[in-house]
């Protein structure tokens, strides 16, 4: 995986001037970017209890960005950071297998993964200790 932690200052390169992120967002507190700066990713901090966020942005053809996940109400910012990175990744590899065999990007929202590393399906330890009476 070449996903890196990046200053702010090379992350707001990426972005056009009027793009108000952190105002839907709450304060960015963490960002990052793959090898190539394609796909870029930013850590946020709202103002309740379960309010950490992020988003992550890619390129399009043209080079603009485009929003392709946001994800919110994480509890801590290491559970954020840790979402935010495997969804960097699974981007980037998709990304980079599209382009192998020419097939166009596939959505994002495919490759989310639950604790159990499991797509698609909904995970014991998301939801308590796993031991189920019924």
């Amino acid at each position: 995986m070449s996903i890196e932690a990046i200053p702010r200052s090379e992350f707001d390169q990426f972005l056009p001037r009027h793009f108000a992120l952190e105002s839907l967002m709450g304060k960015e507190v963490e960002w990052f970017s793959n090898r190539s700066g394609t796909v870029v990713g930013t850590i946020a901090q709202g103002e309740g209890v379960a309010d950490w966020n992020y988003a992550i942005l890619k390129r399009g053809k043209n080079g603009d960005p485009r929003v392709r996940k946001v994800m919110n109400n994480f509890f801590s910012l290491k559970t954020a950071r840790v979402d935010l990175l495997l969804s960097m990744a699974e981007i980037e590899s998709a990304n980079r297998e599209a382009a192998v065999f020419g097939l166009p990007s596939i959505p994002a929202e495919l490759f989310v993964l639950n604790h159990d590393r499991q797509r698609g399906q909904r995970s014991a330890a998301c939801f308590g200790s796993g031991n189920r009476s019924d």
